[in-house]
């Protein structure tokens, strides 16, 4: 769930609308919103969209790699 809250996150950080993400990652602004919310886990199109739309692909690799390796609080340093 908290994976979808560091996406929020970055992409509020960046300035970026939930629309936007959802085009870059060719899906809708619904789908966004259940990732944020933790109802539903990104897919790596959905991924993709997010290093797009914000421009850091390092960022999104971050929160992926703490999802797998780390735990909640390597999120603060992602």
């Amino acid at each position: 769930m908290w994976v979808g809250q560091a996406l929020r996150m970055l992409r509020l950080h960046m300035g970026v609308t939930q629309d936007y993400v959802a085009y870059c990652a060719r899906t809708t602004q619904a789908q966004i919103a259940r990732v944020e919310l933790g109802t539903r886990q990104p897919t790596l199109c959905v991924l993709r969209g997010y290093a797009r739309a914000t421009g850091d692909p390092e960022a999104v690799m971050r929160i992926c790699e703490a999802a797998i390796f780390g735990t909640k609080e390597d999120l603060k340093s992602a």
